[in-house]
């Protein structure tokens, strides 16, 4: 028989139309019959007059059918119908035809249908394999539809945990899903992982946690991240490695942006890892082990490294043990391919083990990777499948391409050491993996480990093998860069150093305590700072010294006049640099004639020869000011002087010129020239600006205000004090002032205010040695009237005030950008003749104290008797 001649055009649950014609009875309308399952449910005729149909050629149009009103007939989500021609139960072209509902509801037949599938292929099986690929995809669809039912429940105004009640129908489980599911209630309460709205569809990170069984760490490891939860947003990747406890049902227990990827079989941690991995929708990878315990900032500080630290491949986490004792700070790895997680069993507050630094390799155990790079490098290599040298092996990849792998101690993981996989690499267990793979790692990377020194032989300077030119800086204290401007240009210079290739140590000459959160911040782009106890004076540090530094960086005179003939005698070859920050005697001579008998300015020809005498011990004096380079010329032509810039970033007001208004004065009031500043300006200036602006308000912004500026409060003027950001004042005025008397170097408040955006108008005091271009020269006045009158007309006049910020600007991003300061200081430092200071890593000491002195032997004795393989 042929098929009938016609068309199913529409089958859903609203209608079933189309069209049925007979070419031996042309005019003659037929009966079609709707069947499900071998049942008609019923019989229609077919017509209906269609004009298509007649000016096509079927006989006079009337064949066609639509049928309507089938929630009656189709009540369920799904069903399979066909549409027949009555007369010999032939399907028209289209049919048979699924209906489903649209959205698909889980009704009683869809529910039927799916256990009679999943129960049928179970009697079917003959081996576990045949029902991996049904039990995964069960799972997850118990993963997307627990999370579809929390996003609903938090929508509605319901916990997740009230509107999971009663959704296991225990009575009808036996069996071992049985017991698991009685554990799961019992010992797992609902884990809801982030705050509302956590779930993201494109995070920036994918934490990826391999779990193979141990549910127990795995739940403890997701506690310690909801607790800990960070302030970028992230996904949890969890890969079942073939498990067969808790974790197969672990959704039941887990809400929030957690999915689930089950394996189809048992890979390790090469494999699983890797599967998570294709899974993951962020831009960095984060691996992690299911038996970690997370710390405040482990996930936003390494992601802060790929940010702030240039050239990144890897970052990992410093680990802990479950005591407090240090697992490992990255990890060295020696000519034969043995390894080391250095500093285990060391005390975790020791400086050497807080900053980051570059390491041969850092521990799966807490790893993040920019996906991107991740993928282009095939990821973990399945030559060291199950597991390990996994880590080790791709840190080597990424530093074959270029790419640094440090380890960021600001992230901080616990790592119960063993859990998953034991700690006897002589057993039967997974464990024995690491002499395996060890072996394929020496064979493959043995060009780049021949470079390496044996198992024990100076672990010091292995582990910092990546190092080589080393620099000292000292400074007071650490550098408070939020309270006034030397401290701006300290962290500058030092992560300029950086940049240039240095190790950089910095240490305090007068206060040696942990100053937090400055010390911290350091130590996240990869400062070294020592502190007490672990360091006690300048000359100890010096005296410790494992090898002589390339480079000692000298910051203010106080401690040039202390340190730099120490310097000289222990380091005799080392290249020492001083910054005056600005010319004491200078600015002392200015303050006498300002306030003439002052006491501050006693002694001032002991001053000026104190500092020129010093200038003359180092190799090199840097400067901010062209003009103390030219005095420094005249004075003592025979010093070498260098003019350094420090950075500064542009944050220009995002705050139109019309919703701004008001005057600020910024300075730091430890500075006695800015104490004398605001007097003169409220006493001399600020008057004569109320005469045209009697409702303008001058803030002044600053730390340490001493009473006698405090109390200048009222009349137009609001004493602010400190300002964590300076934006938070600077983008709600119109302008700046700087109203110096006296003073030296450069002023940091008139760097600032341009980089803001914002005219400054300042005396010759503080315009001195910026060399200013001519309509940014425009700002400098002399007298109190013409201040007034200038700070009137930029307060008033927008267009002239758009034109000086963008001036100001202008000139701070060609003299104060960071290429300009590293450009300046890589002169001053001399960095192509920095050999002369010895060959860097492997340089010796000068003039040390014979033999390492006793803290130096404990040290490499408590290094050396806690050493082992490397472990994830």
């Amino acid at each position: 028989m042929r098929r009938p001649v016609g068309y199913l055009e529409r089958c859903d649950h609203e209608s079933i139309a189309g069209w049925i014609w007979d070419p031996e009875r042309p005019d003659e309308p037929l009966d079609i019959d709707l069947v499900e399952g071998g049942v008609t449910l019923f019989r229609v005729r077919a017509d209906l007059y269609r004009p298509d149909l007649e000016q096509a050629g079927y006989g006079n149009g009337r064949h066609a059918f639509s049928i309507v009103g089938l929630d009656m007939v189709l009540p369920h989500s799904r069903h399979l119908v066909s549409i027949r021609r009555a007369s010999d139960g032939l399907d028209l072209l289209g049919s048979p035809h699924w209906i489903v509902r649209s959205p698909p509801a889980l009704d009683e037949p869809a529910r039927r249908f799916m256990t009679e599938a999943f129960v049928q292929a179970s009697l079917a099986a003959k081996a576990p394999a045949e029902l991996a690929g049904g039990i995964g995809l069960l799972l997850r669809l118990l993963n997307h539809s627990l999370n579809a039912h929390d996003r609903l429940a938090e929508a509605a105004g319901m916990t997740a945990a009230a509107a999971r009640e009663g959704l296991v129908p225990r009575a009808e489980l036996d069996g071992r899903t049985g017991g698991i599911i009685d554990a799961l209630g019992q010992a797992y309460p609902l884990l809801i992982l982030g705050p509302a709205g956590a779930a993201e569809t494109a995070p920036e990170v994918s934490v990826i946690i391999p779990a193979h069984n141990h549910f127990d760490h795995t739940y403890r490891c997701l506690e310690s991240i909801r607790d800990h939860f960070p302030r970028r947003s992230c996904e949890i990747v969890i890969v079942d490695d073939g498990s067969t406890d808790e974790t197969l049902f672990c959704t039941l227990v887990l809400a929030g942006p957690v999915r689930v990827v089950r394996t189809p079989a048992q890979l390790g941690f090469v494999g699983a890892s890797n599967a998570g991995a294709r899974e993951a929708r962020g831009r960095y990878l984060l691996f992690l082990n299911n038996d970690t315990l997370v710390r405040e900032g482990w996930l936003d500080a390494l992601v802060d490294t790929f940010e702030q630290v240039p050239g990144v491949g890897i970052a990992g986490s410093r680990l802990l043990a479950e005591d407090g004792t240090l697992q490992e700070v990255g990890g060295i790895v020696w000519r034969l391919g043995d390894g080391w997680n250095w500093g285990r069993g060391a005390d975790p507050a020791e400086p050497r083990f807080l900053h980051l630094r570059d390491a041969d390799w850092v521990s799966g155990a807490a790893l993040m990777i920019e996906r991107v790079l991740f993928q282009t490098l095939g990821g973990f290599d399945t030559h060291y499948a199950p597991a390990y040298y996994e880590d080790v092996d791709l840190a080597f990849r990424v530093r074959q391409l270029g790419r640094r792998v440090v380890v960021q101690p600001a992230s901080e993981v616990v790592h119960l050491e063993g859990v998953s996989n034991g700690v006897d690499v002589a057993g039967s267990g997974l464990k024995r993996y690491q002499l395996v793979n060890q072996r394929k790692f020496q064979a493959r990377w043995k060009d780049v480990l021949a470079g390496h020194g044996f198992n024990g032989e100076c672990p010091d300077l292995e582990a910092e093998r990546q190092v080589r030119r080393r620099a000292y800086f000292i400074d007071d204290t650490v550098p408070t860069p939020d309270l006034d401007a030397g401290s701006n240009a300290a962290v500058a210079h030092m992560r300029a150093l950086l940049a240039l290739g240095y190790k950089v140590t910095f240490v305090p000459a007068d206060n040696m305590q942990d100053h937090q959160p400055y010390t911290g911040d350091l130590r996240k782009v990869g400062i070294e700072c020592l502190h007490a106890p672990f360091a006690r004076s300048v000359e100890e540090v010096f005296r410790d010294a494992l090898v002589a530094p390339d480079l000692v960086y000298i910051h203010r005179y106080s401690n040039a006049a202390k340190y730099a003939m120490l310097t000289r005698r222990y380091f005799p070859k080392t290249r020492i640099v001083y910054n005056v920050a600005d010319l004491h005697f200078l600015r002392l001579e200015r303050q006498a004639a300002v306030a003439p008998g002052d006491a501050a300015t006693v002694g001032l020809a002991a001053q000026k020869a104190g500092e020129l005498a010093v200038m003359r011990v180092v190799d090199a004096v840097i400067v901010h000011s062209s003009v103390e380079a030219e005095m420094l010329g005249t004075l003592a032509p025979e010093i070498e002087t260098h003019v350094v810039p420090w950075a500064v970033r542009p944050r220009p007001a995002p705050v139109p010129f019309a919703q701004r208004a008001g005057i600020a004065f910024v300075g730091g009031f430890g500075h006695p020239p800015n104490v004398d500043a605001v007097r003169h300006y409220a006493e001399d200036i600020l008057p004569l600006v109320r005469e045209s602006l009697p409702a303008a308000t001058s803030h002044i912004v600053g730390s340490r205000m001493p009473e006698a500026v405090s109390r200048l409060h009222g009349g137009g003027l609001v004493t602010v004090g400190y300002v964590p950001d300076l934006a938070e004042v600077l983008h709600r005025v119109r302008c700046t002032v700087a109203p110096l008397r006296f003073g030296a170097g450069i002023k940091g408040k008139v760097l600032e205010s341009f980089a803001h955006g914002l005219p400054c108008v300042m005396s010759p005091v503080a315009a001195e040695g910026l060399d200013l271009p001519a309509p940014l020269d425009w700002l400098v006045a002399g007298s109190a009237e013409e201040f007034a009158a200038k700070i009137v007309r930029v307060h008033e006049d927008e267009a002239l005030n758009r034109r000086l910020a963008e001036a100001g600007l202008a000139y701070i991003v060609a003299r104060y950008s960071e290429v300009a300061t590293l450009a300046a200081l890589g002169r001053a430092v001399d960095v192509l003749a920095a050999s002369n200071a010895g060959s860097g890593a492997g340089a010796a000491v000068g003039a040390a104290p014979a033999g390492p002195p006793r803290q130096l032997a404990a040290r490499r004795a408590r290094t050396a008797s806690a050493v082992s393989s490397p472990e994830r």
